[in-house]
Order: C-alpha cells, then structure tokens, then sequence
C-alpha cells in the first residue's frame, strides 16, 4: 500500500514536472526569439543613425566648401586685398559667410604675405597663422589636384576668441585668391588666402539634432583630441552597443581629403539574454525528468507523451512563423493550460510582429520621403549655383569685354566674345561706322544675310526666319551696327545676357567715335581743315626721335608765312583774311605729296614735314611752291573782292643740318625770304 502510494505521490510529481516543464520551455524559447528580434531591431537603428550622421557631416562640408569656391572668385576680395578703402565691404562679405554658414564661426582674409586685411569674429593682429602658412603655401605651390581648398586640424590654437572656441581646437580650411580666372592647371602666385575656422563647439551643435538621450558618437583623428557629440547624461553603467564609420571631408573643391574615425554609442542592453543560463538549467533538469520520464514511459505514453508531443508541434509552429494553433483534446487540465498560454502569447507575438512590421514599413517610407526631399533640394540647390555661376562667368567675361574693346579691334574682339558666350550658335556682325559696311560672320554664310533690312524695323530687336537680329543703337537713336545670332530661339535668360552685350558694345562704339572726333578736333585747325600746332609739336618731335635712332632717314621742314594778310584785314575785312588763309592752305595741299603734312602753326604761318626729305626732295617741293607763286593765284569774296595769294618760304633737311637746329635754320630762312619781299615791292612788313 505504501509502495501504491509513494509511486503514486512519484507519478503526480512527475506530471506536474512534466506539465510546468514544457511551458517554461516555450516560453523561454518565445523570449529569446523576441529578444533576438529586438536586438536586431537596436542594430537596425544604430546602422541608420551612424549613416545618418556621416551624411550629414560630409553634406555641411560640402555646403561650405561649395560657398568658398564661390566667395574666392568674388572681385570684392580681390579688390579688397589691395585697397584698403574697400575692406568694408570684405568685412560684409566675410559677415555674410560666417552667419549663413552654420559650421563656420570666424573667417580671415590675409595677403600674400599673411598679413591680416579683414576678419570677422577673429583676433586681430593673429600670430597663429605661422604654422598654416608654410602648409598652404607648400600645397599651393605644389599640388597637381583639381580641388584648391585645404583642410588642417588644430589644436591649442587660439584662432578666435575664447567664447566662441573655448576647447581651442577644430578645423581650418584654406582657400587661395588669385587676380583672375586663369585655365585650368595653369600655375599662378595667390594674391592672398581666405581661411575659414570651424570649431568644435559648431561641429557639435550641427550634428547634436540627430541624437536621442544616450546616444553620442566620438570623432578621433591622429594627432588631435577626440571631439565627443552626445546629448542627454551619459551613463556609464548601461550597457552600450557601438559602431565604427570612417567619416572623410572630400569633395571636388578640397585637395588633400580628411578622415576621421566616427564611433557611434548607443545606451542599449545588447548583452547575453537572461533566459539562456535559465534554459541551459532548465535543459539540464530536462534531462533528468526525461531519464525518470522513461521509467514510466510505457505507462504514461498513451495519457502524456501525445498531448506533449502535440504541444511541442506547436511550439516549432510558432517559431517558424505559424501562429494558426487548432484545437485538440489534451485530456490534461495542465495541458489545456499550456496550450491556452501558447495560444495567448503567440496571438501577442503576432500582433507585436505585426505592429513592428507596420511601424518598419512606415520609417521605410519616410527615409524615402526624406532622401527623395533631400535629394531634390540638393538638385535645385546643385542647379542654382550653376547658374549663378555660369551668370557670374558671363558678367565676368562682360567686364573683361569692355577693357578688350578699348585696346583692341572692334571686329575680332566683339566676334571672339560671341562665340566663347554661345558656341553653340552661329553670328554676324555689321558696323555703320565705315563705308565698307562688311559682313563679319562666324558660322552664317554671308550670302544668307541679305534679306536682312535693318531699317524696316524700329525696334531693337527683330526676328528674320532664323536670324535673331539685335540693332546697335546710341544714345539719339541712331543705328551703329547691327549683330545676327542664328539660332531657333533663345531663351529670356540668354535674350538678357545678349541685350546687355549689345548695349555694352554700342555704349563703346559711340565713346570711341566721341573720342575719335575729340582727338581730330584737338589736333585740327578749324578754319582750314589742315593740323593744327598740337600736331605739329608731337609729330616733329617724333621725327626727332627716328632721326637721332637712324641717321640715315632724312627728313625735311618748310616753314611758310603769308604776306600781305594785315593789308587784306584792313582793306577788305576779316572775312578776306579768313578765305586767304583758306586758300593759301589749300594751294600749299595741292603741290604736296601724300607722305607730305601740312600744317598750320597760327595766324599766318603753315609749316611742311616732308617725309625722306633730302636736300634733292625739298628743292623738287621748293621750285614747286614758287611754279605757285609765278602763276598767280587769288583769294576771292562771293562780293567779287579778291587777294592775290603769296608766301615766304623757308626750307631745311636733316641731309645738311643737325636734326634738333633744323627748326631755327627753316625759320631764320622763311623770315630773310620775307624780308628781301618787302624790299622789293616796297610794301610796309605786316
């Protein structure tokens, strides 16, 4: 009886083993899929946290490096470097740098030399450039790269005040300034250096948004203390996972790359699941029921061993991702307690699985979202520079233009310019400031312009079958010229660009025909037409030069005066006088030749340059001037008042005088030729 007993007490005992040991089995193996899950998940997120701040880094640098390339091409700089009057407007430029820049916190512009010219949020006087000046000048000298911005560590520098850099260590970047736009590769000496301090402390405040309370990641770089960005109190207890990305500021603009080591923390328990020593316990115990479960197992088959085995299909169901559990007589209380509890907890993984999923679809989306927004904005922002840039080139090379057009010819210079604005079309050009009115055509067939009247339109700009014609109008509205771009269409920008050109190129024309008429009227004698003295003076004076250069070049000098001009004055009026010097100058033209130049001094004296003026050629000039005089020549009134023109003349080449006398023996020539005329007409000397 007590044997009946005790291998009953032994049987219950075994079967409450056999109940409760299946169940903390399936639930052990439920957390630790969950677990496993969950950890997965933690992993997930400190992958897109890791790759997130690396994007964000390697984008703020490319935004900064993108607004330096820029800024150094800016004239303002470069004005700024060598006036001191303009450093106002550096300092502007500079402020608008650092407070639309979020990682700078303080720029320079230094010399060539490395003295300081402008800074905002510096130091003035600042010594600390010593060590960077030798780095960046060693690159510039030497690098082959396309970039040309450089990127330096510092610390224990004190490159702006302690308030904005009170770790005292970030990073420089150095950009040269050069005096203009040269090809590309092409060596140049800067005219000075625009450089750039990015702290620490802004680092950090860009990048801090992106963490959550126990996360921080830490940069380390050699030779350079760690920079450590975290957010919310960092506890040293919790156990952490990590992640280790090399982060690199690189892009077209900088020449020798930067790397970095990011490691990524995250305040998440990631360490052994607790269930696993209880399972290990729990297997081991296993072993020791089933090895007592096999005494009894011939008897308890048929009752136990089915329900259980039932019970572990389900368990396998589950893990493998059926949470469908049908139904099943389990004879057992036990057993039917279990299988509820399975049937509980797989409807509570299936629903966290579900929300999980659903939660995972979402964050899916909205990375898409936002790197699809990103993206666009970097495209429209990539656009926009271009643009502006491609603006900046144009005016640029606009400037440029107007400088080529004072020293050069009007057809090449403007012909060279269309097409370096356009190649892509075909152009014409028609000037009305000469008689020819030529064709100057790059890639239009001349015999295609015909049909172009300018005339019949009154408006600027016109449109002829494929030709866009733009007229080149001054300032009273009359036509200059006319330039032909062939091209289908244009757009508003390009019709701008254009219009501006064509406005620039009319306001030279009209300023060079300004001038030109100036120099003529500065250099002529209004009353005859012929050069004046001004004339005169530099024109001797050059031959002077060429005399004294090469001996061998003779030239000639007549000087002439008229007689008789105060006898016409005083019997007949001015109006006589006038038409006599008229008259006298027009018939001392006639008998030179074209090399020959006739000028007239003032009042009643001309004088003659007589280009390869020996003494032969002067004589031939002298006998022809006297033919003048023996043939008798008058200058006559509409009245039918008249003069009777006559001159002395005197005359001298470099063949028989010293080249710097020739003046004084011509002179002293004219005036005994005067003298011996009023000796022998008896009339009384003006």
């Amino acid at each position: 009886m007590k044997l009946k007993l005790k291998l009953k007490s032994s049987l219950a005992l075994l079967m409450v083993f056999v109940a409760v040991l299946p169940a903390s089995i399936i639930g052990g193996l439920l957390i630790k899929q969950q677990t496993e899950v969950e950890t997965n998940y933690r992993l997930d997120l400190i992958d897109r946290l890791s790759t997130t701040l690396k994007q964000e880094f390697n984008y703020r640098f490319y935004l900064l490096s993108t607004a330096l390339d820029v800024l150094s091409r800016d004239r303002l700089l470069v004005q700024g470097i060598d006036d001191f009057f303009l450093t106002s407007h550096v300092d502007a430029t500079l402020e608008n740098l650092v407070d639309n820049t979020p990682l700078i916190q303080a720029a320079y512009l230094v010399n060539a030399d490395w003295n300081e010219v402008e800074n905002y949020n510096g130091i003035n006087g600042i010594k600390s450039f010593e060590s960077l000046k030798s780095l960046v000048t060693v690159r510039v000298d030497t690098t082959k790269s396309i970039g040309n911005q450089w990127v330096f560590n510092y610390d224990a520098e004190q490159l702006m005040p302690k308030k904005y850099n009170p770790s005292r260590k970030g990073v420089v970047i150095g950009v040269p300034i050069f005096q203009s736009t040269l090809t590309e590769g092409l060596k140049r000496k800067p005219l000075g250096y625009l450089i750039v301090i990015v702290p620490v402390e802004n680092i950090i405040k860009v990048l801090r948004p992106y963490l959550k309370d126990g996360e921080h990641v830490v940069f380390k770089h050699d030779g350079m203390d760690n920079i450590s960005v975290y957010k919310g109190k960092l506890d040293p207890a919790v156990p952490t996972v990590s992640k280790t990305e090399k982060v690199t500021i690189a892009n077209k603009y900088i020449s020798e790359p930067m790397s970095y080591e990011a490691e990524v923390f995250m305040n998440k328990y990631l360490g052994e699941n607790p269930f696993t020593n209880s399972l290990k316990i729990l297997s081991i115990v296993t072993v020791i029921i089933v090895m007592l479960a096999l005494l009894t197992a011939t008897i308890s088959y048929r009752w136990f061993a089915k329900p259980l085995t039932y019970l572990m299909d389900s368990v396998r169901a589950c893990l493998s991702g059926s949470y469908s559990i049908p139904d099943k007589d389990l004879r057992f209380a036990e057993l039917i307690m279990v299988n509820d509890l399975i049937q509980k907890m797989t409807s509570t993984i299936k629903a966290q699985f579900d929300d999980l999923e659903d939660k995972n679809t979402k964050l899916m989306s909205f990375n898409e979202q936002l790197e699809k927004k990103v993206h666009e904005k970097t495209l429209q922002l990539t656009q926009t520079l271009q643009r502006e840039e491609k603006r900046r080139t144009m005016l640029q090379s606009l400037l440029s233009f107007s400088n080529k057009l004072q020293h050069g010819d009007i057809h090449s210079t403007v012909m060279t310019q269309l097409v370096s604005l356009y190649p892509y079309a075909g152009w014409a050009m028609q000037l009305y400031v000469n008689q020819k009115r030529e064709w100057v055509c790059e890639g239009i067939n001349p015999d295609d312009l015909a049909s172009i009247d300018v005339e019949a339109h009154c408006s600027e700009y016109f449109r002829d079958k494929t030709f866009q014609c733009f007229k080149i109008m001054d300032t009273h509205d009359e036509t200059l010229g006319i330039i032909v771009m062939k091209y289908p269409n244009i757009e508003r920008d390009d019709f701008e660009v254009i219009s501006l050109f064509v406005y620039q190129l009319s306001a030279e024309l009209e300023g060079r025909l300004l001038n030109e008429e100036l120099e003529r009227i500065a250099i002529t004698d209004p009353l005859t037409g012929l050069s004046n003295r001004k004339a005169f003076d530099v024109d001797l004076e050059e031959w002077l030069k060429v005399s004294q250069r090469y001996p061998e070049q003779y030239f000639g000098l007549f000087m002439i005066d008229v007689n008789g001009l105060k006898q016409a004055n005083d019997e007949y009026g001015h109006h006589m006088g006038d038409q006599l010097l008229i008259d006298t100058g027009h018939l001392i033209q006639s008998v030179c030749r074209q090399t020959d130049k006739v000028y007239r001094l003032g009042g009643d004296e001309y004088a003659i340059i007589v280009k390869l003026g020996d003494n032969t050629g002067c004589e031939l000039l002298k006998q022809r001037l006297r033919a003048l005089l023996e043939q008798g020549h008058y200058a006559s009134l509409p009245n039918g008042d008249k003069v009777k023109i006559h001159f002395a003349m005197g005359c001298a080449s470099t063949e028989s005088h010293d080249a710097q006398n020739i003046y004084q023996v011509a002179d002293k020539a004219m005036y005994l030729d005067k003298k011996a005329f009023y000796e022998s007409t008896g009339l009384n000397p003006r």
